[in-house]
């Protein structure tokens, strides 16, 4: 008696949802997923991360009200007297932080953490970059893969269409040849176009954190116009990198704050516990530190030259920046302009001028060479549309990261 063996349905699902991605499922990503797919997997941000957090623990350390701990004096000795004794003395001071020197503390973790946090920013700031620049170039690379894939089999089927009128006696043994060299260009056009869209998704999917073996489409982008150059110009401050320097300018200026506090005596405070000759003996007292070898000259000296050097570099920074913007605004409205014009006067009459120029070597008007040339200006122009929209889109995402506005 043969037994029957049946799935379970939970199996028979569970098996299925695994067996997915072996189908060829691909995985169709928008630019806007893909930056969301960067933030949630923050590749190449850890490191800034440790830093933000080790930030905090040091805030943490200076808000406490004591930062030494307390020290702990024991003394003692046999006294020989009429009355043998065992004298001791055992004593517990503890040093004060004062005012001015907490605060300078204070002020220079809480700039250390935001410099850090803003630190953690410009690394993310430059992943999205660099994952909307791969995006971009994989889309455009998808774009040219099927363009020049419609001009292989367009070549295809001419030198099919001249083996045909070869055989018949009615072209020459130069037209066939011209023919397969065309073809052959198409072929290998197509093989370099599929190895640049392979290596962009690679790219990209190791900016993602994706499986190696996942298949991924990239959607078209849309070119949108930038904004206005005085907004881009106004929320420069809001620039990572610059509010980091920002940030360091602070902590140093909290240095030399805390230098000069040094310049005070510092106060503790001291009790103890003795006894003599069989008397006990409870002391406290005030401990004064005298600032006379180190009156904090180095800490000030070391943060004022670092101040100084830190206001020159977010100066010229700013001004990097502005000038950036500036550059890079002209460059994107110059870069959309030759867009604009291919748009409205080269790539409405490519369609009819391959028609036409098909139609007119059917009938003998042109040979096979003008045909051969015609469809190569005709590729040329829309490669070179795309190389114009790839240009305008990847100078609108440095716009926008030197000027903070990535989203």
């Amino acid at each position: 008696m043969r037994t029957r063996f049946v799935w379970p349905l939970p199996a028979i699902v569970g098996l299925a949802l695994w067996a997915l991605p072996a189908l060829g499922q691909e995985r169709m990503l928008t630019l806007e997923g893909a930056l969301d797919l960067a933030r949630e997997r923050g590749a190449g941000v850890a490191l800034a991360q440790g830093r933000v957090e080790e930030a905090r623990a040091r805030q943490g350390q200076a808000a406490r009200r004591f930062q030494e701990n307390p020290a702990l004096e024991v003394n003692g000795g046999y006294r020989r007297a009429e009355e043998d004794h065992l004298d001791f003395e055992a004593a517990l001071s503890q040093d004060l932080y004062t005012g001015r020197t907490r605060e300078a503390r204070l002020a220079g973790t809480r700039a250390a953490f935001e410099r850090a946090e803003a630190e953690l920013e410009d690394a993310r700031r430059l992943l999205l970059r660099e994952v909307w620049t791969t995006f971009a170039r994989a889309a455009v690379a998808g774009d040219r893969v099927t363009l020049v894939a419609r001009s292989r089999q367009a070549a295809d089927e001419l030198l099919a269409a001249s083996e045909r009128r070869y055989e018949a006696g009615e072209a020459t043994a130069l037209e066939l040849n011209r023919a397969r060299t065309a073809a052959a260009t198409a072929r290998a056009e197509q093989s370099g176009a599929e190895a640049e869209r392979d290596a962009a998704l690679a790219e990209l999917k190791a900016l993602l954190g994706l499986a190696a073996g996942e298949a991924v489409t990239v959607r078209k982008m849309e070119l949108r116009p930038p904004l206005e150059l005085d907004v881009l110009l106004a929320g420069l401050d809001r620039r990572p990198d610059l509010r980091a320097l920002a940030a360091e300018l602070r902590e140093a200026e909290a240095e030399v704050l805390l230098g000069r506090s040094l310049a005070r005596p510092g106060l503790g405070v001291r009790g103890g516990l003795a006894r003599e000759e069989g008397a006990e003996i409870i002391t406290a007292g005030v401990v004064v530190t005298l600032p006379v070898h180190n009156r904090g000259q180095e800490t000030v000296a070391v943060g004022e030259a670092r101040a100084a050097a830190l206001r020159q570099a977010l100066e010229t920074a700013r001004a990097a920046a502005a000038a950036e913007v500036r550059g890079q605004h002209s460059a994107l409205s110059r870069r959309l302009a030759a867009v604009r014009e291919l748009e409205q006067t080269a790539l409405p009459a490519l369609d009819d001028n391959e028609s036409l120029a098909l139609k007119s070597f059917d009938a003998g008007e042109i040979d096979l060479g003008e045909l051969l040339l015609i469809r190569r200006e005709i590729l040329e122009t829309r490669l070179a549309h795309l190389e114009r929209l790839l240009e305008a889109a990847l100078t609108r995402f440095e716009l926008e990261a030197a000027a903070g506005a990535l989203p």
